[in-house]
């Protein structure tokens, strides 16, 4: 590979990574979070931000309900500061700048103002709300989810949304064992055998017994609770502000499977009981008598 090459390969991996460090401050990150522009990444963050060149980002609508597409351009901001030189032109980039994203199903904008101080881009302003957007999300779960999983959810969003991320965690988490706790009572009451010594098993292990009651994305996503454990013990509230939405969507999808679950279990008691009554009617002996009167070959 040539100097030339290598160097190109170099500027495609700090655009890529300053594209992910922008697309973060903007739909992740909280007010008043911010990027360290000192550094070759951070300063190509900056200007992908200053010239709306992030490309498109999926986010959640709150007019849409729903996840949906984003396009970002660059707003114009009054008063932005910087110095003079020839009349009107900018000796220095201004100080404040913005931009707007606009949902592609059904126009709605939302909008984010930023403000470049020493070696920093510091987001000053969104609307709607961090708070707003997630809480979004939360009343897009059904709503026969348990009231206070629905309640927790509720607190670990705001605490994000304030950037006290680690406090979050210690919500979902709560949000993910009383699941297990659900599937172990669920299994009791459908005349399963308790199964010995659960208090003292590792979470893991509990999930493996009870593969067959939890969400089959429990089973499969049972290392969510490490990663809210080292949220809560370990991790930075940086680490802890880029996981986030990760996890709440895996806890959201593991909700939603098993509400899925109980109202398909629910259907299936009813209209086998239906049915029963039917044949209680009689009709299970007309269907039989209609057996008996067909023609012999």
């Amino acid at each position: 590979m040539t100097d030339e090459s290598e160097e190109k390969m170099r500027l495609r991996v700090i655009s890529t990574k300053a594209a992910i460090l922008a697309r973060d401050l903007l739909i992740i990150k909280g007010l008043y979070s911010s990027i360290d522009t000192s550094d070759e990444i951070g300063a190509v963050a900056e200007q992908k931000l200053r010239t709306a060149s992030i490309g498109t980002f999926d986010c959640y609508c709150t007019k849409c309900r729903k996840e949906t597409s984003f396009i970002v351009s660059a707003m114009p901001v009054p008063h932005t500061g910087g110095g003079l030189r020839n009349g009107n032109a900018l000796a220095n980039p201004p100080t404040l700048f913005a931009l707007r994203a606009v949902c592609q199903r059904d126009l709605t904008s939302y909008l984010y103002v930023f403000h470049k101080a020493e070696k920093r881009v510091l987001k000053i302003g969104q609307a709607p709300s961090m708070a707003d957007i997630s809480f979004g999300e939360l009343q897009g779960i059904d709503s026969s989810v348990d009231p206070l999983d629905r309640k927790e959810l509720g607190t670990a969003i705001g605490l994000f949304a304030h950037d006290a991320a680690s406090g979050a965690f210690v919500y979902l988490r709560r949000v993910f064992e009383r699941m297990i706790a659900r599937a172990h009572t669920k299994r009791i009451e459908a005349g399963g055998d308790p199964i010995a010594d659960f208090d003292k098993m590792r979470v893991d292990e509990k999930v493996g017994a009870l593969a067959e009651q939890l969400p089959e994305r429990a089973v499969r996503n049972r290392a969510v609770f490490s990663v809210l454990s080292a949220g809560i013990h370990e991790l930075t509230d940086e680490q802890c502000l880029a996981l986030f939405p990760v996890v709440k969507a895996v806890i959201f999808q593991m909700l939603e499977e098993e509400e899925h679950m109980r109202k398909k279990q629910i259907a299936e008691r009813e209209a086998d009981a239906a049915f029963q009554a039917l044949l209680s009617n009689g009709f299970g002996s007309a269907a039989t008598a209609g057996d008996d009167e067909r023609p012999q070959g």
